[in-house]
């Protein structure tokens, strides 16, 4: 009997195991790094240190220059808190904002409840329904929620763990997340990939 126990103990660890490995992407290639100790008030150096805030990350090269654009869902911010220039060697030269999820997009918080957070912009039930990277979140009007605009669906990047909290079915696929996000604030670094 203890020993039927155990194996039944073990098969629930391991199909549990499953779910969680398929809540993180490597699908999509993330490979970001953001150096906050060159952007010390920037939205998203803040949102790392405080729980509740999260933020849209989206590169754009404009004359040749490429910008981070940070979309905050709480707060008022001076434009240089929003639209990073990257024009430094270590931010411009030495690191590529190609690889950055489904659509060149991300979403990097602090949770409530579950630390650090990093989402794929990108709606994942769009994505999976159209196979196309063309259908980015938005923050909702409240910023407490993201919004697909194509499919109507709502989805909770703090405490829910980026679930699907209105306009969709059981079954939905929740935010994509990236496995691996860490910040070193010693040496003011942040990584994200998978």
């Amino acid at each position: 009997m203890r020993v039927c126990r155990w194996i039944l103990l073990a098969m629930v660890a391991l199909l549990s195991a499953c779910d969680a490995e398929n809540k993180y992407n490597t699908y999509y290639p993330c490979s970001f790094v953001f150096f906050t100790q060159l952007y010390p008030t920037s939205a998203l150096t803040r949102a790392l240190s405080n729980p509740g805030e999260f933020v849209i990350v989206q590169p754009e090269t404009v004359q040749g220059v490429v910008h981070l654009k940070l979309t905050p869902n709480h707060g008022k911010w001076d434009q240089s808190d929003v639209d990073l220039i990257m024009r430094t060697a270590i931010t411009g030269e030495r690191i590529s904002y190609n690889n950055m999820g489904a659509g060149r997009g991300l979403v990097i918080g602090r949770s409530n409840f579950f630390g650090l957070k990093a989402y794929d912009l990108q709606c994942p039930n769009c994505l999976a329904d159209y196979d196309v990277a063309r259908y980015p979140l938005q923050w909702t009007a409240d910023g407490s929620y993201l919004s697909c605009p194509q499919c109507h669906r709502t989805y909770q990047p703090d405490n829910d763990d980026g679930l699907v909290i209105s306009g969709g079915k059981k079954d939905d696929r929740m935010l994509i997340q990236y496995r691996s996000i860490s910040y070193h604030e010693a040496e003011g670094r942040l990584y994200v990939h998978n």
